[in-house]
Order: C-alpha cells, then structure tokens, then sequence
C-alpha cells in the first residue's frame, strides 16, 4: 500500500437522529418518580387478563433501574418514552407499590403478571469497562448482549441484539451516552416484534376500535418503516444493476463489499487483504420517519477472495489507514478515542491488540509496517493544528526509534526499502523574505528550492541519513511505494516515476495524465496505479500500460495480492439512499485481463 502524504484530520458527520439529546441528571429516585405514565397505578388488586397494550421493559445495564441503576433508569425511560409515544403503555416505576413489585419478583416475566403486563422486553448488557491510566481519566464501555421480546404467554421469545459503545472522563458519563445509543437500538428492534406479534394484530382485526386506533400510530410508524427499509434495499439492488451495465472493462470487476458499505483497503498480505469496515443499520427515525441510520462499531478483518473473514479487532473509530508488515504478521492502525484522544495500536500475530500508546495532543496517522514487522513508521502531529513529524516506533515497547520534524516543509510520501531502511520525500518552504525599498535590480534571485528523496538507516547508531536524489525544480512527488527487493521506488507524479535506489537514477515514463497512488507487485515487475479514477497497470519490462476498469466509480488505492493475481482496489460512489453519505467497496480485478498494452515512452 502506497504512503500518501500526512492527511488531514477530519470529523466524523452523525445523523441528527444519533445525537445525544442534554437531559439533567436528577437523583435516582426523583428521576424514578418522573417516570409515571397516563396509567398511573396500574390496578395491582386485580390480577385478571392482561392489559393488551401493557410492556415491562426489564433491561440490565448496570443493574436494573428498581435496583438503583441510573444507566438503567435512563435506557428504559428514553425506551418508554418513545413506546408511550406511539401508543403503548410501558409500565413506568414511579409509584412505590410497583417498584416493591419489581423488586419482589423473581423475574420480570413474574412481575409482569402481576402488573397485568402483556409483553416483555428484557436485556442483561455487562459492558466491557476499560480505563485509561491517562490524567483526568477515561473509561471507555463496549457492550454486545441478546434482546428478548415476547407476550407473556409465548413459550419463545423474539430476539435481537444491542451493540453499542461509548466513552467519557466520568464512568456515569460513559454510562449516560451508551443508554442513549443502546435504547434507540431497542426502540428499533421492541417496536416491530410487538406489532408483528399475533396479539396486536387481533386488535386491528377485532372491534375495539378505540383500542387499536391508540395503537394505530405504532402500526403507521411500523409500515413506514418496513417500507422505507423495503425502498432502500431496492435502491441498492437497482445500484447494483447500473453498476454491471455501465462497467465497459476491459476486466471484470468482482466486488467484495455489499453495497452501501464504508469499507477502507489497507493493503494485501499472506492472510488476504486488510479491510476496515464502518458498517451501519438503516433506520427510520420516529418523530420524522426519514430514512437514517444507526452506526455500528468499525471492524478491522483479513478478507479473502471467497468471502472468508478473520475480524482483528472492533472499536470506535479507525483513524486513516491501517497497515500490515509484509507476511501480516502484525498490523498497526491509530484509534480515535470519542475525539478525546488517539491511540497507536497493534495487533500481534496471536490476534491480541495491544495499544501502544494513549496520547490527548497527538495524532497518529498512516502508519507503514516495516519487513519483518518490529517498527512503523507514521506522521505524528504534536497537537491538532501542528504539522506533522516522520517518526519510526518500536512496535515491541512504543519507543521512538527515529523521529525528524518538517523543518518548515512537509513530508509527502515515506515507504520502508528493508528492515532498517526508510526512504522519504521532504519539501521544504520558502522562507517570506523581507521587503527591501529601493533595492536594486541585479541583486541575485534566491535559490530555487527542491524536493529531496532521502533514505534514514536505522540499523546505524544513531540513525544516519542521506539524500538519494534531488528533485528537479517545478516537479513535486507524492506517496511512495518501494519493490519488495527494496531496488527500486515508485513516486506519484505527473509521469510514472520509478527511482534506481542502487543506481541512483530516475527514469518518467509517460502514462498520459497523472498516476496515482502507485503500488508495486510482489516481485517488482509490475507497477498497478489509478488515472481518472480507473485502474491500470504499467509493465516495466515492456514498457507499456494497460487499463482494467473504465466506469463512473471512482477507484484509488490498487494493491496487487500476495500472489500477483489479483488487483484490489476501493471504488466510491455516493449512497443513493442517504445524501451526502459516500460509499466505499473493495472491488478487485485479475491481472491475466487487463487490457491490450499501450506504450508509455520515456518523456
């Protein structure tokens, strides 16, 4: 995988819908007392018939909310509150008899029966709790359980499945942002179950009006949503067609992501290709019944050609790009911690993640293993609006073995030649100079600056560094890839650029317009590259090119696979179901069909 020039830090957009709503945090018991429906109390004398439209939502997040649980407490009244507001009757603890109920039964479906509740919505979620050593503290949560719905006379239950996260400098305030994430993930699963479930369907098929039509706005909400859900998968199998009728070859493409996925290509390995994934769930949002989404934790996995799948690791936020050495045995990639903090983490060959560093002020990005995977290097930013220093790191202990700053220039592209070698391109910046009235016009033009490729050696102590080649004036390089031999490098420009590191020499080939994101082929023959957002291949030995893809996605990032036999590749496009949202697959072509050669002269 080539190594671009540092990328700029971005913020992650969030559906209005996902955003947390600010509430006060009353004591738990006033919070408890603020939560007594229309109902009031609930006819505890009479245990006949239950009440059709009557749900306990029993969800343990901490604890259950009779016992104490403010994290509960939360959950279940955002939940209740949303059930209450289509039509149903969520039984809400705010008398003492009900709470002495629930907390005297045994089991919710016991003191459902009691309450004279219809349906049962239950959950126990053990969060994962890590906290950081950091100043100020950090807890971070990660929660992954079963949810049950069923009537209170079923013998099985209606399941789903509540994935969340969250984080904050407070444990209550970690708590307090899962709550919120985990109860619209319940409202969206909890609603359809109960209106599917053959007991309120008797109710819009039996005459008590006046019963189904307080229910009627859950029914709405439920049509709706299956509608919407029923149009956007449409949406993406008609998607799926255009892509096929307009893809003129001369390969074909074969896709490895589902459409409307947000899959990112960190390179290929002996384990398959890197793939992070940032996966939502569409969802129907209830005040406006617009078509949005729910975000899913992001995933870092090997894929495989057939589909097979081997996750790494499951987080928040993958910052940029994650690496892998050469033989996958290790990967590397920055986390970013609920914007609080970045993290350099790694993944070592036994599949455990371990996370180097926790830093507030730095960013950590696009990260490139070294051969035999004992360091990385990756551009590390002091602070958010810093420019950002090379820097090597030990992945053994996180140590800085190597770190130079931008002097007053940037640093565009760096790839790793061996084990201990690091070869990079710097630019440095002109200087303002002084205004000087009155001076005269012979005075000398101030040097013209270059872009400088450079090779640092590790295996020296310390490090020693030396210039490869000066870049002549007006042409600029960016991102690098070097042959696995470490011979040769190949540089982004307006020709493709292939540097003799023995040698010492730079030959262009012209490809017609820029070549991007160049990468080499594991035995350095080929060089794979985008131009327009297609994908080509440049054989050096013949000197020529050869075009794979011709459509209106737009390709980047090609990586040959391990064997030499495939190209893969990302191809975004926008998402025709939600707007301003972009779509990113993982598509790959065979090398064997790539187009007839075209020469590429040396210019």
């Amino acid at each position: 995988m080539t190594t671009p020039a540092e990328p700029a830090e971005t913020e992650t957009e969030i559906p209005p819908e996902l955003v947390p709503k600010k509430r006060r945090f009353w004591p738990i018991a006033g919070a408890l007392a603020a939560l007594v429906g229309v109902a009031g109390f609930f006819g505890l004398r009479s245990l006949g018939e239950p009440e059709p439209l009557r749900v306990i939502v029993a969800v343990d997040l901490d604890g259950h909310f009779w016992d104490g649980s403010r994290a509960s407490a939360m959950l279940v009244n955002e939940l209740c509150q949303r059930l209450d507001a289509i039509g149903f009757e969520p039984v809400r603890a705010g008398d003492p008899a009900v709470l002495e109920v629930l907390r005297e039964s045994e089991s919710p479906e016991e003191a459902a029966k009691k309450l004279r509740a219809a349906f049962v919505v239950k959950a126990k979620l053990t969060p994962e709790m890590i906290e950081h050593p950091v100043e100020g503290g950090y807890f971070e949560l990660r929660a992954d359980a079963s949810l049950e719905v069923h009537h209170v006379r079923d013998e099985v239950a209606q399941t789903g499945r509540l994935v969340g996260w969250s984080g904050g400098k407070q444990k209550a305030e970690a708590f307090r942002r899962l709550a919120d994430t985990l109860a619209l993930q319940a409202f969206d699963q909890v609603v359809p179950h109960l209106i599917k479930h053959p007991a309120i369907q008797a109710i819009f098929q039996g005459n008590d009006i006046k019963l189904a039509d307080h229910v009627a706005k859950a029914k709405k909400y439920v049509e709706v949503r299956g509608g919407r859900l029923e149009d956007a998968q449409r949406t993406y199998e008609d998607l799926e067609k255009r892509r096929k009728e307009f893809d003129k070859g001369p390969a074909k493409v074969t896709y490895h992501s589902v459409l409307g996925a947000d899959d990112a290509l960190g390179g290929s390995a002996a384990p398959g290709f890197l793939v992070k994934t940032a996966d939502i769930t569409p969802f129907v949002a209830p005040r406006t019944m617009n078509l949005t989404w729910i975000t899913g934790l992001e995933t870092l996995e090997w894929r495989q050609p057939g589909g097979e799948r081997k996750v790494l690791w499951s987080g928040y936020h993958l910052f940029s790009y994650p690496a892998a050495a050469p033989d996958g045995g290790r990967v590397v990639f920055a986390e970013d911690l609920f914007g609080w903090a970045k993290t350099l983490t790694v993944v070592d060959p036994d599949g455990k993640a371990r996370r180097l560093r926790i830093d507030e002020e730095h960013r950590f990005s696009s990260p490139e293993v070294a051969p035999g995977g004992k360091a990385a290097a990756l551009y590390d930013r002091p602070c958010r609006d810093c420019p950002g220093n090379l820097a090597v790191v030990s992945l053994d202990d996180g140590k800085t073995l190597y770190e130079r700053g931008p002097e007053g220039g940037f640093f565009s592209g760096f790839a790793w030649l061996d084990a201990n070698r690091l070869a990079f391109l710097h630019m440095p910046i002109a200087q303002e100079e002084p205004l000087v009235l009155g001076a005269g016009a012979g005075e000398p033009a101030p040097k013209p600056l270059h872009q400088t490729l450079y090779v640092a050696d590790l295996g020296a102590s310390p490090p020693a560094v030396k210039a490869l080649y000066e870049v002549p004036e007006f042409t600029r390089f960016s991102t690098l890839d070097a042959s696995r031999d470490g011979k040769k490098l190949v540089m982004e420009g307006t020709n493709l650029s292939i540097f003799d590191v023995e040698a010492g020499k730079l030959l262009n080939f012209a490809t017609g317009s820029v070549s991007e994101n160049p990468s080499f082929s594991p035995d350095g023959k080929l060089v794979t590259f985008t131009q327009g957002g297609d994908v080509y291949m440049f054989d050096i030995e013949q000197q020529a090119v050869r075009r794979f893809t011709q459509n209106p996605w737009n390709e980047r990032y090609p990586a040959f696979s391990e064997d030499g036999a495939r190209i893969y590749f990302e191809s975004l496009g926008t998402d025709p179901n939600y707007e301003r949202r972009t779509m990113s697959l993982i598509g790959s072509v065979a090398v064997k069909d790539a187009g007839p050669p075209e020469p590429a002269p040396v210019p």
